[in-house]
C-alpha cells in the first residue's frame, strides 16, 4: 500500500516523481498512465482520480520544477547588492543553470516541447513571464542608474542573456562543454564564460563620455 496524505498530496508526488523516473532517457518514449501509477507503487484508479491522463502529470511536473527554479532566482538575487543590477542578471543566469543542471530531466522537460508547452499554457506561462519580466526589470534598473546605454534595446538583451544562459546549460546536460573547454569542471566553465558574456555586454553598453569639441584654429 502506497503511502499517501490524506489530501492526496503523498501520491501527487510520488506519481510526478514516477513519471521523471520513466524519462530517463532523453529520447524516451512518454509513458502510459497504467505505467507511471505502476511506477509509483499505486493503484490506476487513484492516480487518475488526481491526474486525468499523462499530460497532467507532465504539466504538474513542470509547474514545480518552475517553482524550484523562481526560488533559486530569488534566493541567488537577494545575495547581490541591489544597486549593482547588472551584477543581479548574472546571478539569475548562474542560478538557471544551476537548476538545469541539479534539474536535468526537468529541464529537459520543460525545453523539450514534445509533452509540455509553457506558450499558451496559462498555468506555466505565468512562470515564464514573471522570470521575463524580472529580468526586464533589472535592466531598466541598470539602464536608468546610467550602468547601460540610456538607448539601450532591453528586450534583446533579454532575449541575449536568456539565451546565452540557456545554452551553457544544454551544453553541460548534454555532455559537450568540455569539448568547447577542455581542463575546467564544466560548471565553472559555465560560470566563467557566462560572467564573461555579463561583463563584455555592460561594457558594451556602457554610456561613452561626449566627445570634446575639436578647437577652432585661428583665422
Amino acid at each position: 500500500m502506497y503511502d499517501q496524505k490524506p489530501d492526496g498530496s503523498g501520491l501527487h508526488q510520488r506519481t510526478i516523481a514516477a513519471a521523471m523516473d520513466l524519462l530517463r532517457h532523453p529520447a524516451a518514449t512518454p509513458p502510459s498512465l497504467a505505467q507511471i501509477a505502476a511506477e509509483a507503487g499505486a493503484n490506476l484508479d487513484d492516480v487518475a482520480g488526481i491526474f486525468p491522463d499523462v499530460d497532467a502529470v507532465y504539466e504538474a511536473a513542470a509547474e514545480q520544477a518552475l517553482l524550484w527554479l523562481h526560488d533559486s532566482c530569488v534566493k541567488a538575487v537577494v545575495k547581490v547588492n541591489p544597486d549593482d543590477a547588472v551584477a543581479q542578471f548574472g546571478a539569475l543566469g548562474e542560478a538557471y543553470i544551476e537548476w538545469a543542471v541539479q534539474h536535468e530531466r526537468y529541464f529537459r522537460l520543460i525545453s523539450g516541447g514534445h509533452l509540455v508547452q509553457l506558450v499558451g499554457n496559462p498555468r506555466l506561462q505565468r512562470y515564464h513571464d514573471s522570470m521575463r519580466e524580472l529580468m526586464q526589470r533589472m535592466l531598466e534598473r541598470a539602464r536608468d542608474c546610467g550602468h547601460l546605454a540610456p538607448n539601450e534595446n532591453i528586450p534583446l538583451m533579454v532575449i541575449s542573456g536568456r539565451s546565452f544562459a540557456y545554452g551553457l546549460a544544454r551544453m553541460i546536460v548534454d555532455g559537450r562543454m568540455a569539448e568547447w573547454y577542455p581542463g575546467t569542471p564544466p560548471m565553472i566553465a559555465a560560470k566563467q564564460a557566462l560572467h564573461d558574456f555579463m561583463t563584455r555586454i555592460a561594457r558594451g553598453s556602457r554610456p561613452r563620455p561626449s566627445a570634446a569639441p575639436a578647437a577652432t584654429a585661428p583665422a
